[in-house]
C-alpha cells in the first residue's frame, strides 16, 4: 500500500515523528512544508492508496479555505485521512469536506503552542492502522 503525507508543519511532524525510531514512523513519503497555506498544498498531492492531509492551520481565516480543501481532496486517488487542525473555522471546514467524501479524520490534543500536537503518537497510530 502506498501512503503519502501532505501539508503543513503538522504533516512534517507526523512524517518525521521526532523522538521515534525510524522503524516506528509511518511508512509514508512526505511532501509537506512548515508554514504552508492550504492553497499551496494542492500541488503537493500525489497518487497514493492512502493520502494523509494536514491543511488549514496556517490560513484558518482564508475565505478560499474551503475551496482549497476541496481542491486538495479532488486530487486524491485513494483513501484519505484528514488531520483536523485546531483553529475552529478550519476544523469545521476540514470535517465538512471529509464528511462529504466519507474520509477519515483524526483530532489531537494541542501542545503548549495551542496549534501543534502535544504528541504525534496518536496520529501515527491511526495512520498505521489505516495502512494495515
Amino acid at each position: 500500500m502506498t501512503c503519502v503525507i501532505v501539508g503543513d508543519s503538522i504533516a512534517v511532524g507526523t512524517a518525521t515523528a521526532e523522538g521515534l525510531k525510524p522503524s516506528r514512523r509511518p511508512p509514508c513519503t512526505m511532501d509537506a512544508k512548515i508554514g504552508i497555506p492550504s492553497g499551496q498544498i494542492v500541488g503537493r498531492v500525489h497518487a497514493a492508496d492512502l493520502l494523509v492531509i494536514s491543511a488549514g492551520s496556517n490560513d484558518p481565516d482564508n475565505p478560499k479555505l474551503e475551496r482549497n480543501l476541496r481542491a486538495i481532496r479532488a486530487k486524491a486517488t485513494g483513501k484519505v485521512l484528514w488531520i483536523v487542525p485546531v483553529p475552529a473555522r478550519a476544523a469545521a471546514l476540514v470535517k465538512k469536506v471529509a464528511a462529504v467524501h466519507h474520509d477519515g479524520i483524526i483530532s489531537f490534543n494541542p501542545g503548549r503552542d495551542g496549534l501543534h500536537p502535544h504528541s504525534y503518537a496518536p496520529i501515527i497510530a491511526e495512520v498505521e492502522r489505516r495502512i494495515k
